[in-house]
């Protein structure tokens, strides 16, 4: 009992110290192709994850592309609509995807 005490007091004893030095956080930015397509990936997407998360999937064939936003939808519930689905792949296809279907 006294060592889960002692262990509790220990963990709990850290949630009170203060760092006064001034920190500055790294921004990063993805810069991501722009096209008539851009922006409903950017409506759908960007709530979620970041740019880097669809840039750090590399170039990926149509149907990799298609089912990654379906799964977004189905699985993690976007609210993506069919249609939006299209453009989306579409403009991830055209911009990130490696030429091929399958």
């Amino acid at each position: 009992m006294r060592i889960l005490l002692f262990i509790t007091l220990l963990l709990t004893s850290t949630l009170s110290a203060e760092y006064t030095q001034k920190v500055k956080m790294p921004s990063i930015t993805f810069k991501m192709a722009e096209d008539d397509n851009f922006k409903a990936m950017q409506r759908n997407c960007q709530w979620c994850h970041s740019y880097g998360y669809i840039l750090n999937q590399g170039k990926q064939s149509k149907e990799f592309w298609n089912k990654s936003v379906v799964k977004m939808r189905e699985v993690y519930k976007a609210p993506i609509s069919v249609k939006d689905e299209i453009t989306i792949t579409n403009y991830l296809f055209k911009h990130y995807g490696n030429g091929k279907l399958q």
